[in-house]
């Protein structure tokens, strides 16, 4: 009697779960690419110098196409070492990243950098702090994943602030569980805007949204 033995599935370096529907890790390589299938995915957010293409990666290109996996990238250098490392992304992309991962339309969703390190520990101790997480319990997620946190580091996700445009209809439900109503609204450092399609509140413009 044959048996077979199904291949091991190698997720990807520094793989993770950060919520339901939501990995984070570094660069898929080829023998990544049978345990992503695992994960239905919707999108694969890249925080690297150059986006996936038929020319850089086939074989995780023609999975995405063959899986009708949206590919985004975002163009972010290669994270530093050493306890004076720049930070190497902005605010604008995170708050574009963030757009990608607070809605439900996008899920499942694998956000990555090159080495699952720093850059992506950055975009999500910005959600963490979307998500009222003491910097504490932030830094402490965030030490997880890299070798150490420099100040730079601290700065960036300390100082991080700015417009959060949600669709309140299609957020996911674990982003503020735990908190009451209208919790949003009172955000120390970002704004929240609803960003509905106008026939879903036709009485109003944008405006601050108390989900």
């Amino acid at each position: 009697m044959n048996l077979s033995i199904p291949e091991p599935l190698t997720p990807p370096l520094h793989f993770s779960t950060v919520q339901d529907n939501l990995y984070r890790g570094a660069y898929p390589r080829d023998v990544n690419v049978p345990f992503l299938r695992t994960l239905q995915l919707r999108t694969i957010v890249s925080l690297t110098p150059e986006p996936i293409s038929p020319e850089s990666d086939p074989i995780l290109y023609e999975f995405c196409e063959s899986y009708n996996v949206q590919l985004v990238h975002f163009e972010v250098g290669l994270g530093g070492k050493g306890k004076k490392r720049a930070v190497p992304i902005g605010y604008q992309d995170v708050l574009q990243i963030l757009d990608y991962i607070i809605h439900a339309k996008y899920a499942p969703l694998y956000l990555h950098c090159v080495n699952g390190g720093q850059i992506t520990s950055l975009v999500v101790a910005c959600l963490r702090k979307l998500q009222f997480w003491s910097s504490i319990t932030i830094f402490n997620e965030f030490i997880d994943f890299t070798t150490n946190i420099t100040v730079n580091d601290r700065s960036f996700v300390e100082g991080f602030s700015g417009d959060i445009h949600m669709d309140p209809q299609d957020k996911p439900s674990w982003l503020w569980a735990g908190f009451g109503h209208g919790v949003a609204a009172s955000h120390p450092a970002l704004r929240i805007i609803e960003s509905s399609p106008k026939e879903s509140s036709p009485e109003s413009d944008d405006g601050i949204v108390a989900l």
